[in-house]
């Protein structure tokens, strides 16, 4: 029974000591490490062939701290520091791709941290994207590469993105913790540099550590493998949803056999970090102004319920068009195969027709839009780019100039020019050429700022935020009539009466131009969410006070700015159903013409408690083909996208004080003394335990 309790006792305060250890251990972790929070990563990407950017080793990365401010720091760094390795904490003028070529080939640093805190000076360019963005894909496929690259269309692009770069790369924008990093450098590191191996050092320790590896091939089949516990995924294919919606309902069996004009805008970019991707001049100044195009048609259109002519207008908003036109090629295979917008096949029983690629009449795409190639405060020119091929057709001619025209017609003493884009053998990427790869007798033109080369020197990167637009938010003022606000305006204005006159063959006086409603889309998307218009559609919904991520994300995850986009879509265009309820407010599953969607209030309306939109706008499947036509998809062939996205556990950066050698040293050393001690002592315990503890033992009671 003694016994028992003592055992008892024992047990309980081993599990007392074991928790109060814990915490210990817990507590002076803490006071270890010093978290750098809101830090966002590199993360990597596959295609068919390759893996891209950024990984850390399983249980992270750990490097001493070095700033690398200029060309001396650099030079230093690889050829003479001592107390490798190192994380070089880069600003936006180093982080190019010749420094970090130099770093990863030196063997010296284990990681990059770039730091950008907005009050900087910044670069003059900053694209991590190709100087051919897509060059593999598109019309690439089936003709001459269109873009040259000794004169390409992203001429600053340096192509960073597309490096495997063996080491993690974090991005820090708050102030406060680059100060943190700034502070520890100053005061442990940055005296005496060639004697840093005499004494504790600041150093780092980021992990981001990536699951999948090799390329998309590799990722889906070991993703795919079946093991005796749960499957294990370790990427996921890249993908979300397209936005579409007609002028008029399509719904009846002769609307197969009209023509549409398409008008058509990227809905994604991209970044090398994880969730910041601005956008601004692509694709937020093509979304705005096709959302603003729409709104301004549809008034001059109204009623809505019936066509009026021949021909309708198709509104279609293309997701991951940044890794080889995932949304578009969909888009493009769908039609093809008479699957769009929904197979005939199914059981639904009031369905819109199948919409094929024969039934496109014009096919007008808005690129990237902005103030930036302005020869005057007063005047914009904008260009009209046609695939060489098809511009030499009569018909092609026609309609294009038809268009071209009417645009410039309708613009006079506006400010705005539409001028033909003169570069000869080359056309820019656009989501136009996944159509022309399949049918290139389709007409069409790509509408953007420039003519031979992005003006957007920021293209998919981290900068290309507001103030690369030029846009400062006017809550309710009128925008000046040099902003992007007001360019953006009349140009939706212009391309809505041309449109209208293109399937009406009427003219209507121009309706008032809306640069307040352009304000508050662009604040939307480059501001905050939280704003009054995406307010306004999310009932019931809490926003984040942030502004919006236009990267495309994963399949399995569906992007919330795609669905606020969707909706915004169907508000501004306002077909109000006044005989719904918020309860009687959904949609028909067997109806496939129209949705119901409840929104919060309506933008015309202050008073507004609620209202029931009815809408043509849908979402379509914006994933590639590659991951559900073929089971023996030959991934290297280049005919759909295979990007995916590796699946990662935790980004973290933590910073701590690093032991000098000699104190390290010494620690293990002292650790080999008390280990060979205890060695000794057991030893010695143990051949002299019959004179230290005797021959005691417990008897038993029985």
């Amino acid at each position: 029974m003694l016994l028992h309790n003592v055992s008892a006792s024992l047990l309980f305060l081993t599990v007392i000591f074991a928790s109060i250890y814990n915490v210990s251990l817990q507590r002076i972790r803490d006071k270890m490490y010093e978290p750098i929070e809101g830090a966002s990563a590199c993360f990597r990407r596959l295609n068919g062939t390759h893996q891209f950017g950024c990984s850390s080793h399983r249980s992270g990365n750990v490097g001493v701290l070095q700033f690398v401010d200029d060309d001396m720091d650099l030079n230093w760094l690889v050829e003479n520091a001592t107390v490798s390795p190192y994380m070089a904490v880069l600003p936006p003028k180093m982080f190019t791709k010749d420094v970090l070529l130099k770093l990863k080939t030196s063997g010296k640093v284990n990681g990059v941290v770039l730091i950008n805190n907005g009050t900087e000076t910044r670069p003059e360019h900053f694209s991590h994207e190709d100087k051919c963005p897509n060059r593999y894909s598109g019309l690439s496929l089936v003709h001459e590469q269109t873009c040259n690259i000794s004169d390409p269309w992203n001429v600053h692009g340096t192509g960073i993105s597309l490096i495997d770069w063996g080491f993690p790369i974090f991005h820090v924008k708050d102030e406060d913790n680059i100060s943190k990093l700034y502070q520890c450098y100053k005061t442990h590191n940055a005296h005496d540099r060639d004697a840093q191996v005499e004494r504790s050092l600041c150093a780092l320790e980021m992990n981001s550590f990536m699951l999948a590896a090799v390329d998309s091939k590799t990722c889906i089949r070991r993703s795919s493998a079946t093991t005796i516990l749960n499957r294990v995924r370790y990427c996921d294919p890249l993908g979300d949803r397209n936005i579409w919606s007609t002028l008029y309902p399509r719904y009846k069996a002769e609307e197969k056999n009209k023509t549409v004009i398409v008008v058509a805008a990227r809905m994604d970019g991209t970044s090398m970090f994880d969730g910041i991707v601005p956008g601004a001049i692509s694709p937020i100044s093509g979304i705005v102004t096709l959302l603003m195009t729409a709104r301004i048609l549809a008034k001059l259109a109204e009623p809505l319920d019936e066509q009026h002519g021949d021909d309708n207008v198709m509104f279609v908003l293309l997701n991951g068009e940044s890794y080889d036109y995932i949304g578009s090629s969909r888009l493009v295979w769908d039609m093809t195969h008479g699957v769009f917008p929904i197979s005939p096949n199914s059981d639904i029983k009031v369905k819109q027709p199948p919409f094929y690629l024969h039934n496109i009449k014009l096919f007008v795409e808005l690129g990237q839009i902005s103030t930036l190639g302005n020869v005057s405060s007063s005047e914009t020119d904008f260009y009209l780019h046609q695939y060489e091929p098809s511009s030499n057709r009569v018909n092609s001619q026609n309609v294009i100039s038809s268009f071209k025209n009417k645009m410039n017609n309708v613009s006079q003493n506006i400010g705005l020019k539409f001028k033909d884009a003169k570069k000869k053998n080359s056309f820019p990427p656009s989501s136009l050429q996944s159509v022309l790869a399949k049918s290139p007798d389709i007409e069409g033109v790509v509408l953007t700022d420039h003519e031979s080369h992005y003006l957007n020197t920021y293209y998919h990167s981290i900068m290309d935020d507001s103030s690369n637009l030029k846009y400062v938010y006017q809550n309710g003022s009128t925008p000046s009539e040099d902003s992007i606000q007001t360019v953006i305006a009349k140009l939706s204005r212009s391309l809505a009466m041309t449109l209208y006159y293109m399937i009406s063959n009427e003219n209507k006086d121009p309706p008032e131009l809306e640069a307040k409603m352009v304000d508050e889309l662009l604040h939307c998307y480059l501001d905050t969410m939280d704003c009054p218009v995406f307010r306004a559609i999310s009932y019931k919904q809490k926003l984040d006070d942030k502004p919006a991520s236009l990267y495309v994300g994963v399949n399995v995850w569906l992007s919330p700015i795609t669905t606020l986009t969707g909706h915004a879509l169907a508000l501004l265009v306002n077909q109000t159903d006044s005989n719904k309820t918020e309860e009687t407010c959904y949609s028909d599953v067997s109806n496939r013409v129209f949705s119901y969607i409840w929104m919060h209030n309506i933008i015309d309306d202050v008073n507004s408690t609620g209202a029931c939109i009815k809408t043509t706008m849908n979402f379509s499947s914006a994933i590639s083909p590659a991951f559900f036509e073929e089971q023996d998809y030959d991934w290297s062939s280049g005919n759909y996208s295979t990007w995916t996205e590796s699946i990662w556990r935790e980004f973290s950066v933590r910073m701590f004080l690093k032991p000098s050698k000699f104190h390290e040293n010494l620690t293990f050393a002292l650790g080999v003394v008390v280990l060979a001690l205890s060695f000794l002592i057991v030893y010695f315990a143990n051949s002299k335990s019959h004179i230290l503890f005797g021959n005691t033992f417990v008897e038993n009671s029985c």
